[in-house]
């Protein structure tokens, strides 16, 4: 049977998806914000550009150690891709609110308030992302003239915080559902250790049972032919009462293994030697 991944393999592997796939949507989606503000005027191109490049960078440094992933580049490069995106969007940002028509602000903030509760590596690299995001908001609209601010919808700045309850909320719990999943992954490889182990002593209890008998039987003959030897036999009785002893003990976890057919070997040695 094949041992299960490591818990610490099991959370890098973990992490590096969640910082691969936010560097991804970063290359991705934000070119994507050019097509939305292509009426916009004195819209600067280079910002989403910019963040893209570094996301897909990011990207190809997480794809280069796939092999050997750890939590704490995973959680670094994350950081780093959030750190970009929130850079890009609060130059963007100013261009939106000074331009003619109404204005939906900060969506990009809400989608990555809620991307971040998604594909944090773990709990603290989460709340720092939507941390991020909604930090940026409120310094981004404390910094704007009063008359851009008078511009936004009634209480539009503050719908940030809705999109940061609902982000914190699932961060919380996927969190907690990886280390319900982690707990499960390490029970369940102590259970397969400890009925490796079981078989392993159970065959051995097998493999020497046809020896005891015969020293048994053997023992048996001498004390009847010659009552001279009846205290080295009284020894060997002894000591064989003690293995019975032993035998009675793990034949109490021979009812709780689940044995396949590659237990089932004519040669015992093979289970013993092979674990």
């Amino acid at each position: 049977m094949i041992p299960a991944a490591t818990h610490e393999t099991q959370r890098s592997q973990y992490s590096w998806r969640g910082a691969l796939l936010a560097c991804g949507l970063n290359a991705v989606g934000m070119p994507m914000d050019l097509l939305v503000s292509r009426d916009i005027p004195n819209m600067p191109a280079w910002p989403p550009f910019a963040s893209s490049a570094a996301g897909a960078a990011l990207a190809i440094v997480m794809l280069a150690r796939r092999r050997h992933p750890t939590a704490r580049l995973a959680t670094t490069v994350f950081l780093l891709n959030t750190l970009a995106i929130l850079v890009a969007l609060w130059i963007t940002s100013g261009a939106y609110a000074a331009a003619p028509g109404r204005w939906i602000p900060f969506q990009a903030n809400k989608l990555g308030a809620l991307a971040a509760g998604v594909l944090a590596p773990d709990l603290a690299s989460g709340i720092i992302g939507i941390g991020g995001f909604v930090g940026m908001v409120l310094l981004r609209y404390a910094t704007f003239p009063p008359a851009l601010q008078r511009r936004l919808p009634i209480g539009e700045v503050w719908v940030i915080f809705i999109y940061a309850v609902f982000a914190l909320a699932i961060l919380g719990y996927r969190v907690h559902s990886v280390s319900l999943a982690r707990r499960v992954l390490r029970m369940r490889t102590e259970s397969i250790a400890t009925q490796r182990l079981a078989r392993a002593f159970l065959a051995l209890r097998d493999f020497t049972n046809t020896p005891l008998q015969t020293i048994e039987l053997s023992a048996h003959i001498l004390r009847a032919r010659c009552p001279e030897l009846a205290p080295v036999l009284d020894r060997v009785d002894r000591s064989l009462d003690r293995l019975h002893r032993l035998n009675h003990a793990l034949a109490v976890y021979e009812a709780r293994i689940d044995w396949t057919e590659d237990d089932l070997t004519p040669d015992p040695t093979v289970l013993v030697i092979g674990h």
